[in-house]
């Protein structure tokens, strides 16, 4: 058995079979083996950070979730919706008709807004001032 360092330089010679040879090959499964034992703590470290941070990250989705939900359950008509962006509800009809508004439609086909639509007009709205 040769054993060379980083240049391949030969820094020792070990006969097959000798003791010598075989000590140095069980220091070497040794070292093999801790280095197992070792990366397989730090997967198993990273996988449990990993599962912390995923059930702290679903909790809070849920949250957002349920808020978002419950924001977009509620839903405003054309009146309500004028009212509240402080125009005419003729306006509205003008802006679905330029293309500007997509608004949902509920099982009429009557056009309804959600908060979250209402949010994004307000926004809209001020962009245009």
């Amino acid at each position: 058995m040769v054993i060379c360092d980083k240049e391949g330089k030969v820094i020792k010679v070990y006969p097959y079979g000798s003791e010598e040879q075989q000590r140095y090959e069980r220091v070497l499964e040794i070292l093999f083996e801790a280095d197992r034992r070792c990366l397989e703590k730090l997967i198993e470290g990273r996988r449990h950070k990993e599962q912390v941070i995923d059930s702290q990250i679903e909790e809070c989705d849920k949250g957002v979730f349920h808020k978002y939900t419950k924001r977009s359950a509620k839903r405003y008509n054309m009146t309500q919706t004028a009212r509240i962006l402080g125009v005419h509800r003729e306006t509205l009809y003008y802006w679905i008709k330029k293309g500007w508004l997509k608004p949902k439609r509920d099982y009429r086909n009557y056009p309804v807004f959600t908060v979250l639509d209402i949010e994004n007009l307000i926004k809209w709205k001020n962009t245009i001032k």
